[in-house]
């Protein structure tokens, strides 16, 4: 399924995320369990307005088993408000030690400076591993990016079979699909049978 606000708040809700320190604290310790090189499965692309959405998606990232980079919750002295040759090589750092970028598209996103930037750099330093993660407004609504979005393949949250567990996946606009975890290691989505 395509992720919607609703369904990421409610999980926020249910186990009581706020930004706080405490939050992030949490979210610290969670990526120390996954990162001790400074190493990431993902780099996530997202607008700072969707702070709360984030920390949502961190979570369930890490509950599938991925570590992700989030610049505010890994680089608290960076200030993305204002574009330094200090925060820009940074990010590139860290761009280049994840694996992949998933950007996370909102409606807040087609503001952002910083969002285009990351995913050009990674498209290009990491030969094509970005992937778009649509978070929308609404169940009803469908995911309609800005058209380069749609050279990209899209992130679902789905339930693997069999298990019950969910678990991130890669779709291709024509159907075909791979696990995130497989992606990540270069195996090609694949048609649905």
């Amino acid at each position: 399924m395509i992720l919607y606000q609703s369904y990421l708040r409610d999980i926020a809700n249910r186990n009581n995320f706020r930004i706080d320190s405490a939050q992030t604290r949490v979210l610290n310790e969670n990526k120390s369990i996954f990162s001790s090189k400074d190493s990431y499965d993902l780099f996530l692309s997202h607008s700072s307005l969707d702070k709360d959405l984030i920390i949502t998606l961190v979570n369930l990232f890490n509950n599938a088993g991925y570590s992700v980079y989030v610049d505010w919750i890994m680089d608290k002295q960076l200030d993305r408000s204002n574009v330094t040759r200090n925060t820009a090589e940074t990010l590139r750092q860290r761009m280049r030690n994840a694996r992949g970028l998933a950007y996370v598209s909102t409606s807040n996103t087609t503001a952002s400076k910083w969002c285009p930037w990351e995913l050009g750099y990674v498209d290009g330093e990491k030969g094509g591993k970005c992937a778009i993660l649509p978070v929308l407004n609404a169940a009803s609504s469908s995911f309609i990016g800005q058209e380069y979005l749609g050279l990209y393949p899209y992130i679902t949250y789905e339930t693997m079979q069999g298990t019950g567990e969910h678990n991130f996946w890669i779709e291709e606009q024509n159907g075909d699909y791979v696990v995130l975890s497989d992606w990540l290691k270069g195996m090609k989505p694949i048609k649905r049978s």
